[in-house]
């Protein structure tokens, strides 16, 4: 049983304390001055520090908040098509496929991803089909473009896990702080304006990064700007506010939901208990950095494998929780 600081708070009290939530809004502040004025430095330390940590976290999370909910015959088909979509990223990697091609192969296994799950859905198919289509069709005609748009709207993706978990003055109290987080604050850094006030402070250093073996700005911003918009002005700022969702995304899957987990559902994987998985994240995070640090690339592309499983879990895993949300939500204690 996961220790009662994991369980879910009760209906209509804060999820998390006062101290917690003056601790979060320092860390927030904090994050947004540091993704305007040093964006390499805060996407590559992020990464190389957290990166590993949040994918295992979510993978946790997801397993005890949906993994009773997949029947066999899902989950083992679930597996197969993630194992797939491995194999493809891998072969674009090592040349063993052209880029093209196995980027769409992977977007094309993300729709069948969403396609084998409508099935299992008591309502709601018609959208859970509508994306799988749209997923389709970026295959065919924009792989590394829906790619993209799929790296950003992951970021999002706590938003969806906290209005599934939670309900009443909770969900509104939580959904209203996030979207300042993961949207407000974001839309304000894309508009440039922080920037040119820190600028004006002297206090930004875009190109600066503890890993020198990262690369260049320029060669960073791939991560989240279209090939043909890096040069544009607004390239910077577009790529600094999707880090900070970023930073966002990690405090919420690393700090905040394994509050959710209440201990009422079996997850499918024997998961340490809430304390042993902490020492073990921060045991295997440090090991992790270390290895980023010896070689930033290598590391970066198996960082790649690992986050693509758990972004692309969270398409079945979201939209069977659309589909039966009603039926299946936990009372509140």
């Amino acid at each position: 049983m996961p220790s009662p600081c994991l369980r879910m708070a009760p209906e209509g009290r804060p999820l998390v304390g006062l101290g917690l939530h003056a601790a979060g809004a320092v860390l927030v502040v904090a994050a947004f001055v540091s993704c305007v004025a040093l964006p390499l430095a805060t996407y590559t330390t992020v990464l190389a520090l957290f990166g590993f940590a949040h994918v295992a976290s979510e993978l946790r999370y997801v397993d005890h908040r949906f993994g009773a909910r997949l029947g066999r015959d899902l989950f083992g088909a679930i597996v197969a098509l993630l194992a797939a979509a491995v194999l493809m990223r891998l072969a674009g990697m090592r040349g063993w496929l052209a880029p093209p091609l196995a980027v769409s192969l992977e977007v094309a296994l993300g729709a069948a991803l969403l396609a084998i799950t409508v099935a299992h859905m008591r309502q709601r198919r018609w959208l859970a089909a509508g994306v799988a289509l749209v997923l389709v069709g970026g295959a065919l005609l924009a792989p590394f473009e829906t790619l993209l748009c799929l790296a950003v709207a992951h970021n999002l993706t706590p938003l969806a896990f906290l209005a599934e978990a939670l309900r009443g003055a909770q969900r509104r109290r939580a959904l209203a702080a996030a979207g300042i987080a993961f949207v407000a604050l974001p839309l304000l850094i894309a508009t440039g304006l922080p920037f040119a006030w820190l600028t004006q402070a002297g206090l930004v250093a875009p190109d600066a990064t503890l890993f020198t073996s990262a690369g260049s700005l320029t060669q960073n911003l791939g991560a989240y700007v279209p090939a043909e918009a890096i040069h544009s002005d607004w390239a910077l700022h577009a790529f600094s506010a999707s880090v900070f969702a970023q930073c966002m995304h990690y405090i919420a899957v690393i700090a905040v939901l394994p509050r959710l987990i209440d201990g009422t559902r079996r997850p499918r994987l024997a998961w340490p208990d809430a304390a042993r998985f902490g020492r073990l994240l921060f045991i295997g995070a440090a090991a992790l950095a270390a290895g980023f640090a010896l070689d930033y690339g290598l590391q970066r592309q198996a960082y790649a494998l690992a986050a693509l499983v758990h972004a692309w879990l969270e398409l079945p895993v979201l939209a069977l929780a659309l589909g039966v949300a009603r039926a299946q939500a936990s009372p509140s204690p």
